[in-house]
């Protein structure tokens, strides 16, 4: 069985949202995070990380130890990309990393599934990301091919050069799910998005 594992995205520093932690915002009664890990728990996963900053204690009592390990990236302050690389380097055999931002809790977990389907299937294709109404979105599932390539990521642009460039070896799956395109970055995001999605499925 190909051996999938989950990188959460949670060490980013809500600089938009204002005082509070966007991930620890209310969303249907339960954290923005919440939702996500939700979902992370009951996908076919072979192992489950998340990222977080130091002393992040809005975020880490959110995390079932017995389901994720929880890993503190030192760099979090240099951007996405060390948070991808913190995570990657922490895999234990893994033939892919599916790549899953913590902001983006609107992602239907049939949508996770058929990501996961794509990538066993097309053993040729190395990169496999959701697109919606013609946009592409997240999560990203990376063969272990691109593992040395996400290693070495330190900024803020996470893994668009990387995608950027391997189009050739990129499959884009269409799904009718806004949640791969929709992501919290302000206060007004959560309230339209909680409109457009008016149940976390």
């Amino acid at each position: 069985m190909t051996k999938i594992a989950a990188i959460v995205l949670a060490a980013g520093s809500s600089r938009r949202y204002g005082n509070e932690n966007k991930l620890a915002a209310d969303l249907h009664g339960k954290p923005v995070l919440s939702h996500v890990l939700d979902r992370v728990a009951k996908l076919p996963l072979a192992q489950r990380l998340i990222i977080t900053a130091p002393n992040a204690a809005e975020v880490a009592p959110l995390c079932d130890p017995n389901l994720f390990e929880v890993i503190e990236n030192s760099k979090a302050t240099n951007g996405m990309g060390s948070s991808i690389s913190a995570g990657v380097s922490r895999l234990e055999k893994m033939d892919g990393a599916m790549v899953i931002l913590g902001d983006m809790p609107f992602i239907a977990e049939k949508t996770f599934l058929k990501l996961i389907d794509a990538f066993r299937s097309e053993p040729k294709k190395t990169i496999i990301a959701p697109s919606c109404e013609g946009r592409r979105g997240h999560p990203v599932i990376f063969r272990r091919s691109h593992f040395d390539q996400l290693k070495s990521l330190s900024d803020d642009t996470g893994a668009k050069e990387i995608i950027e460039a391997n189009k050739a070896a990129l499959l884009t799956v269409a799904v009718n799910d806004r949640g791969v395109v929709s992501d919290i970055d302000a206060p007004s995001d959560l309230a339209e998005q909680n409109r457009r999605h008016p149940q976390a499925r």
